[in-house]
């Protein structure tokens, strides 16, 4: 017996050590991977169309759902990123162009406010040297975020198509092998089934939901934008059409972070009306979207309430970047579900603690 629990022992201190060893190897494709599981979910219903279609030929289904993919993913993406590559320069330039005319704004803002009624009186003692120097800082701190951003999402191209092809080849052998690679886990996880396709399904919906509502809204939110840009005769509208789908997607950001200071340079360079509208009709329905629509289809969609849902978004931005918007209300179903099978597990023995 003695002879047999160090085997034992030895064997698990091996499966550790192989284990960490292991993540060490993946780990700079960790997001890879998640990428690719988080792409097999949301194609679940195409493959398993195609497996139908092929009379269970599971090989041929996940090559005709990687041209789906590629072609309602990829090439898109694509498209984007060489129109948003092409916008940048002018951006810059119309930018910089514009550049002194918002900072004489700002240094004659005093002198504009002192002719309004009742507001020169109420505003003498305010320090309009350090309000200038704030709101200079904070255009230019905006501005170096955009194009920085632009910079490492869309000019990387070389790390951009290496990771490409590590997803699309993880997820080729997700949607073929994606089964037997569920019913191995479930097997190894010492968990009942039915709680383990608990666990499963909360976190297919919650990443469903997380997806689709996220996306959709933020295409809606940065399509709108953008029209109203090209509208009103704003440059490079497809540029800021991007970038709003993208801050669109981030919890307290939103499209508003982009419609804000554009609105107040073209207030600043004596565009009155073009900024009023943008105020108005843009800012207004991105805060009514942003505050009652999307957290009402985040919250019920994936059966999490929508101030769970918020915070969870929220910790995994900070925790782990733009990727985390997924990770955390991921994890944070993870918490809830686990917690939600200890109190029915446990059912008896925690009414009796309650009791005393």
């Amino acid at each position: 017996m003695k002879h047999l629990n160090l085997q034992e022992t030895f064997f698990f201190i091996i499966l550790v050590v192989a284990s960490i060893g292991f993540l060490y190897v993946v780990g700079p494709f960790i997001m890879d991977i998640f990428m690719a599981i988080v792409l097999a979910i949301l194609f679940k219903k195409p493959m398993t169309y195609f497996i139908k279609k092929f009379k269970g030929n599971n090989n041929k289904a996940a090559m005709t759902t990687l041209l789906v993919v590629l072609f309602v993913i990829v090439i898109p993406l694509t498209f984007i990123g060489l129109m948003v590559s092409r916008e940048v320069g002018s951006t810059y330039l119309a930018f910089s162009k514009n550049w002194p005319s918002i900072q004489n704004y700002i240094k004659d803002l005093p002198t504009q406010v002192s002719s309004v009624p009742y507001l020169s009186n109420a505003l003498n003692d305010i320090d309009w040297n350090e309000i200038a120097k704030g709101m200079n800082q904070l255009i230019s701190t905006l501005a170096g975020f955009i194009f920085t951003l632009i910079q490492q999402t869309f000019i990387n191209v070389g790390v951009i198509i290496v990771h490409f092809f590590i997803v699309m080849f993880l997820l080729y052998y997700l949607l073929a092998d994606g089964k037997k690679l569920v019913e191995k886990i479930q097997y190894l996880l010492p968990l009942k089934d039915s709680d383990e396709q608990e666990l499963f399904a909360k976190l297919e919906q919650v990443t469903d939901a997380l997806i689709v509502n996220t996306f959709m809204i933020g295409i809606i939110e940065g399509t709108f934008g953008g029209i109203l840009f090209a509208i009103l005769g704003i440059p490079s509208p497809f540029f800021w059409g991007t970038i709003m789908v993208f801050l669109s997607i981030i919890p307290l950001v939103g499209a508003n972070s982009i419609l804000v200071p554009i609105a107040i340079v073209q207030l600043a360079i004596g565009n009155f009306w073009t900024g009023m509208v943008i105020l108005v009709i843009g800012v207004g329905a991105i805060l009514i979207n942003q505050n009652i629509i999307r957290p009402r289809l985040d919250g019920h969609k994936s059966g999490m309430h929508p101030a769970i849902m918020f915070l969870a978004s929220m910790g995994g931005l900070v925790w782990l970047g733009i990727i985390g918007f997924l990770v955390g209300p991921m994890v944070t179903a993870l918490f809830l579900v686990l917690w939600h099978q200890f109190g029915i597990k446990y059912q008896n023995k925690l009414e009796k603690f309650n009791k005393g």
